[in-house]
């Protein structure tokens, strides 16, 4: 089984460059796309053309402030120092399973990071309710996850996908469109990193 992880993590990670600087599909294609040659930045957005983000292998994690699970905003420059495994996906379901990634990957020195399309309150209500220590991050207007190219704003949903930034804030491994088992993330993150325990 390991071997298979690895074996995907491997095609995985040729695949990736690609797959960042071009298109995933029609399918989440947004309606506009904003005018100039500037990156997406997260202001001025409301009104205007909807952000078209990408996030290349090799560059800096465009940085954010979101409100937390918490009960307080975080920023992700914040969390340098450290591997971080950011997790966006539209709803708190879909990343309350990664508890148990988030504990382990602390045993490695790194930190899970989910962003999702809820409201703050919410987050913290479904936390506290099911004892989650994951951080996650609520994405309400999807501003976050457009910039990272995972808003589609025709359905108004934020599609899944991760991304693994090494302690500079550096970009150095992305997956779109699809998230894995808890443990199958794990050895996608030691492979990325190196790390161990």
């Amino acid at each position: 089984m390991r071997k298979w992880i690895l074996t995907m993590a491997a095609c995985c990670l040729m695949s990736v460059p690609a797959a960042a600087q071009e298109p995933t599909s029609d399918k989440t294609a947004p309606l506009a796309a904003p005018t100039g040659n500037a990156r997406p930045t997260l202001t001025g957005v409301r009104g205007k053309a909807p952000i078209i983000g990408q996030v290349y292998i090799g560059e800096r994690a465009p940085d954010f402030v979101l409100d937390g699970s918490q009960g307080v905003q975080e920023q992700l420059s914040k969390h340098r120092g450290q591997w971080a495994l950011l997790v966006f996906s539209d709803r708190y379901r879909d990343l309350s399973g990664l508890d148990t990634l988030d504990t382990d990957a602390r045993g490695l020195g790194a930190r899970v990071i989910g962003v999702c399309h809820e409201k703050q309150h919410t987050l913290m209500s479904l936390c506290a309710r099911n004892h989650t220590d994951m951080l996650l991050l609520a994405d309400v207007t999807g501003e976050v996850s457009a910039v990272y190219g995972l808003y589609d704003w025709r359905t108004g949903k934020t599609d899944p996908g991760f991304f693994v930034i090494d302690p500079e804030g550096i970009v150095r491994l992305a997956i779109i469109g699809h998230l894995f088992p808890a443990d199958q993330m794990l050895d996608l993150l030691r492979f990325a990193t190196g790390l161990s325990h």
